[in-house]
Order: structure tokens, then sequence, then C-alpha cells
């Protein structure tokens, strides 16, 4: 396969981009991709002449795209979990939180990748099974008191003595 830009020498660099839905690819030589990496330049927006970022630059736009934040601003941070001592350059760095109380640290600093990755910031999907079983509990006695409330409201005293007692009754498990 020929580079797209000399159309002379093979093709040894693939690059391929997808901006708004719109997805477009570059074949080019050793050669014409070291060219274009010297201007560096980013690409912005589909044209005709194409130019690469420097690592520095990629890193850095990378960071602001999927953190909202620069590398020099993380490297700011003040901030520090107090669970395992980790600051959001760490974070950055790694591409992991280091301990449960690291989510709740940089929240704020997460929230935007976690909504942007997963559509949310709260877990909607499966639990695991105790879990699941206690929020079951919950939700029945949400559903028994609100029952209960409406019974002593139509003055249906009977019914309403069982109920507060099944809402012991799960109370106390």
């Amino acid at each position: 396969m020929k580079c797209e830009n000399c159309k002379q020498n093979e093709a040894t660099f693939f690059y391929e981009e997808t901006i708004n839905g719109q997805s477009r690819s570059i074949k080019l030589c050793a050669e014409c991709a070291a060219k274009m990496n010297a201007d560096e330049k980013l690409f912005a927006e589909p044209s005709d002449a194409f130019s690469f970022p420097s690592f520095t630059q990629f890193h850095n736009n990378f960071l602001d795209g999927l953190f909202g934040i620069t590398a020099q601003g993380a490297k700011e941070s003040a901030k520090s979990c107090p669970g395992c001592g980790a600051v959001w350059g760490d974070l950055l760095k790694s591409s992991k939180a280091f301990c449960p109380e690291c989510y709740t640290t940089f929240l704020e600093e997460l929230r935007p990748t976690l909504r942007s990755l997963h559509g949310n910031v709260t877990h909607v999907g499966r639990a695991p099974a105790g879990r699941r079983a206690q929020k079951e509990k919950r939700d029945r006695l949400t559903n028994l008191k609100t029952q209960l409330g409406k019974a002593i409201e139509d003055e249906k005293f009977e019914e309403a003595a069982k109920l507060r007692d099944e809402i012991r009754g799960l109370e106390r498990e």
C-alpha cells in the first residue's frame, strides 16, 4: 500500500481518528510521517494537510480531553487521598485509582470522565447477591410504610396493625 502523501513509498504509518462520528484514516510512509510530525500540529478538523503532534502536545491534549484538565494543572493539585496518600497527578499517570477512598477524594476531578465513559456517575447495573437482598428489603420496608400511612389515613386500623407488625419483623432481621 502506497503512502497517501508522496504516493511513492510503502505506507508504514497508519493513523485513524473519529471526531463527532466522522472517521478518517491516514496511511503514510516513514519519511512523510516524520516530516509532518516535525510541524507539531494537532489534528483538529479533517483537512487535506495532515500533521502530527509531538508527544508532549499529544499527552497534554489527551489529558485535557479525557479528564478536562491540563497536565500542568494535574501537577498543581494539592489534594491527596487519606486512604493511600495518592495525589491527582498519580491517578493521571497510572490511569487508575489506588484505593476505594480515591473515588470519594477525587470525585469532582473524576466526575467528567466517569460520566463520559459510563453515561452516569453512580452505579446502575447489577449488584452482588448480598447487596441485592438489602435493596429488596429496603424497598419492601418503604412500600410497607407507604401502605401503613394509607391504611391509617383511611382508618383501616386492623390492616394498619398487621402492616406495623410486618414492618417491625423486617426491621428486626
